[in-house]
């Protein structure tokens, strides 16, 4: 960056102490010197906070101030009739030692940036000045210099080019002339320009062309007039890039007082982005069927779209500058004033209003309009957006339209409601998926780095223990992230499972000490469960993830201690409960779980969000804030229902409704024996695997263990790639081991078509989330699902299990 070195001028006390050794040191040295002027000497050099030194001709130190104690470290008497040249460094010494030589001549000198050495060594940057000392008969009898320290300053200056540097505006200095004194890097960025091309060349060129006269104008009177330049500090500007291209922007002004004169700092903001959004969202407010019209707090309109023309049938040149109650009735007018002004005073920024609008024809029209208070900057205004519902009052009664618009207000909170958590659930899911892919890799290779230690530990224990334990908290840490993304899935309805037929008082049964225990010692926990409750169709952990995670909130709702209460009972609603989410089917048997707090209840806009992921009130040590949105996604995935009634000081009540089957539930012993801790078989003959995943890290990684378990790995990046090797290694693969969601043929149709190629082949799919795809895919329970991210055990007990 090219920018001026501002340094200020002399100090006029330094100079003026510079001239008072001179003259006093003569006088010292002839016997004519009085006591007066040796008391003005000890004054001035003892005031000053710059260090003042005198020296004879050989250069050996007189005179000693006590800044130069401070400055360099020295006592007077540490220094006195010892060569100056102590203190200058050998990079600067033959230098300096001539500018000396060259005062000693009877030349004083300018000021001198340069280094001395401290009485510790370090070096100490000053600003000097060197000067003779004559004697009354006009004799040079030695040298005094003064130096002040510089280091305050250049610390001052390194920030300020460090900021200069690291600002995305573009930053220029302009002189009174209108030349550009320095530039910082951003001006190449967004000017096209390097600073050092921009370095003494004029302001003018900056200006696109229909605007330079404009600003050169304003320039020369900015510098002429100081109260223009207290009242001017930022203002829209059009600059013109070095390729000619009009870059729009936002300047603001700053001024810099120097010797020479004042100078002014420009800082430019790139303003395109934001001008490109405001044309996107003219042309939205164009594009939008209803009617928006801008209304000022005179009452006047200021603004209006293509929906208001088609709506009061006025082109909108006769709209601009009427006022907004020339378009109402007369009875409305003093109603509709009334409503402006409190808009514009209310908190809230946005209400609703139901008024006839009179057309150009003179017909009424009854509109619905939505008022939100907006603040472009320099005014606040209303904008106004109208629907015409002529068909909703002809066909309603002011009651009956009254009734509906409190319910349509509701089902729109609902479903915008519904619209956030679906698009979070599709953020989380799609996030979840990436890490469960990055996890994936980091246990991977986590798992193959322990199984390489772990040998090398049994040679030497001391040494190779420490990056077990390293590995095993990385491992654990991959632990911890599989399970928040397990949660974030589950909230997605992404996540991986296998339903079965439960009998919820079985489970309630096994879960119960579990329960007893996640409520502590200081609540009481109550279960009431109904005789022969309905089986349900779902996943035997997930069923248990929903009361435990209900549990869970209710105990931390009670913070003083309390009583949680879980029912469990057959529920087949008569009607469409609108306080269910979503509205439960009327006659469908339903299995009904509640569970109830005695504890601090939520506020509406608490409730409101209580499902949203990392949405929680607890303290950050408490938790992620992912139970209730795992038991969204749970419910929500097996069509289930959710409804909760709560009110601060007076508890919650968490109601969940899960669809019930005719089905006889699952024999929990089928399920014996399949758990993390079964023996993995001896290894097989040498198995060639065929592995599809479209993640290039997970392919690596997955193929790093299998090679180092003795099988043989055969790689595809997709399913077409994957058909290719299979033709070519038909009589050789065992097993294909295949991701299921891949870019251009999924999962399960690799799998069926490398079957009719390969007949008798193992099949084992892996998938870090669900799909509607996923389902169809591993339609048949026989085949292994590995969910990412996997242990290597997990892995090799799949392709053990698979093998024939």
């Amino acid at each position: 960056m090219s920018r001026p070195s501002i340094v200020p001028s002399p100090d006029d006390a330094a100079q003026g102490a510079v001239r008072a050794v001179m003259v006093v040191m003569a006088r010292n040295r002839d016997p004519g010197g009085s006591e007066h002027d040796e008391a003005f000497l000890s004054a001035v050099v003892r005031s000053t906070a710059d260090a003042i030194v005198g020296c004879d001709a050989q250069g050996r130190i007189t005179a000693w101030n006590p800044a130069a104690e401070r400055i360099y470290g020295y006592r007077s008497d540490e220094v006195r009739r010892r060569p100056v040249t102590m203190m200058y460094p050998a990079d600067v010494a033959d230098r300096d030692w001539q500018v000396f030589q060259k005062a000693l001549r009877g030349t004083p000198t300018g000021q001198l940036r340069t280094v001395r050495l401290r009485k510790d060594g370090t070096r100490v940057p000053v600003r000097m000045s060197f000067a003779p000392i004559e004697g009354v008969d006009g004799s040079v009898r030695g040298v005094v210099s003064v130096a002040h320290e510089l280091t305050d300053e250049i610390r001052s200056e390194a920030r300020m080019a460090a900021l200069l540097e690291a600002t995305p505006d573009a930053i220029v200095g302009v002189d009174r002339d209108g030349r550009i004194v320095f530039a910082n890097p951003s001006c190449e960025r967004l000017l096209g320009y390097r600073p050092d091309e921009l370095t003494g060349r004029h302001a003018r060129i900056l200006f696109a062309d229909d605007v330079r006269t404009e600003m050169i104008e304003l320039r020369e009177r900015l510098f002429t007039d100081p109260e223009l330049r207290a009242r001017v500090h930022t203002l829209e500007t059009r600059l013109l890039r070095k390729d000619g291209t009009v870059l729009p922007g936002e300047t603001t002004l700053s001024w810099q007082e120097e010797p020479e004169g004042p100078l002014m700092i420009a800082a430019t903001r790139d303003l395109s982005e934001l001008y490109r959004a405001e044309s996107r969202l003219r042309a939205l407010i164009e594009a939008v069927p209803d009617a928006i019209t801008g209304v000022d707090r005179h009452g006047r309109i200021v603004t209006a779209n293509q929906g208001t023309e088609r709506l009061l049938g006025y082109p909108r040149q006769q709209l601009l500058g009427v006022p907004y109650a020339r378009l109402l009735p007369e009875e409305e007018r003093e109603r509709l004033a009334q409503f402006v002004g409190a808009v514009f005073a209310s908190p809230e920024p946005r209400s609703v209003v139901y008024a006839d609008a009179i057309r150009a024809d003179g017909t009424r029209v009854p509109t619905e309009n939505t008022v939100t208070r907006f603040d472009t900057g320099s005014e606040q205004i209303l904008l106004v957006v109208s629907r015409d519902i002529t068909d909703r009052v002809a066909a309603e009664q002011d009651r009956a339209r009254l009734v509906e618009q409190v319910e349509r207000q509701r089902t729109e909170q609902a479903i915008l409601r519904t619209q956030r958590l679906e698009a979070l659930g599709q953020l989380a899911g799609g996030v979840a998926h990436d890490f469960n892919n990055l996890l994936a890799i980091i246990t991977n290779y986590a798992d193959l780095l322990g199984e390489e230690m772990t040998d090398l530990a049994r040679t030497d224990p001391r040494q190779w223990q420490p990056f077990i334990d390293d590995l095993a908290r990385i491992q654990q840490a991959a632990q911890r992230g599989a399970v928040l993304t397990q949660q974030l899935l589950t909230f997605s309805r992404r996540d991986l499972n296998r339903p079965e037929v439960l009998a919820p008082a079985t489970v309630l049964e096994r879960l119960l000490p579990t329960l007893r225990t996640t409520v502590s010692e200081n609540n009481d926990l109550q279960l009431d469960a109904g005789a022969e409750l309905w089986p349900v169709l779902l996943d035997p952990g997930q069923l248990e993830q929903i009361l435990v995670n209900l549990t869970v909130n209710a105990r931390d709702a009670m913070p003083g201690g309390g009583l949680v209460r879980i029912t469990a009972d057959n529920f087949q609603p008569p009607e469409a409960d609108p306080v269910f989410h979503p509205a439960p089917e009327p006659g469908r048997r339903y299995l009904r779980l509640r569970v109830a707090d005695t504890g601090t209840g939520m506020t509406a806009d608490v409730a409101a969000r209580a499902f949203e992921p990392f949405f929680t009130t607890k303290p950050k040590s408490s938790g992620a804030g992912l139970g209730l949105a795992a038991v969204y996604g749970i419910v929500g995935q097996a069509g289930g229902c959710l409804a909760m009634e709560t009110q601060p000081g007076a508890g919650t009540t968490m109601t969940v409704l899960l669809p019930a089957t005719d089905q006889p539930p699952s024999d929990p012993a089928e399920r014996a024996g399949t758990g993390p801790d079964t023996e993995i078989a001896d290894l097989p003959e040498q198995q060639v695997v065929l592995l599809v995943d479209d993640e290039e890290g997970v392919r690596e990684s997955t193929a790093r263990v299998l090679t180092h378990h003795g099988y043989r790995v055969l790689t595809a990046h997709d399913g077409l790639a994957a058909l290719a090797v299979a033709e070519q290694h038909r009589d050789e693969i065992d097993v294909l081991l295949t991701d299921v969601i891949m870019p251009r043929m999924h999962g399960g149709e690799l799998a069926q078509r490398v079957a009719e190629l390969i007949p008798g082949i193992q099949i084992i799919f892996m998938s870090g989330y669900a799909e509607p795809l996923l389902g169809a895919a591993t339609s048949d329970s026989a085949v292994p699902l590995l969910e990412k991210p996997f242990t290597i055990t997990n892995l090799l007990r799949a392709l053990r299990t698979a093998a024939p």
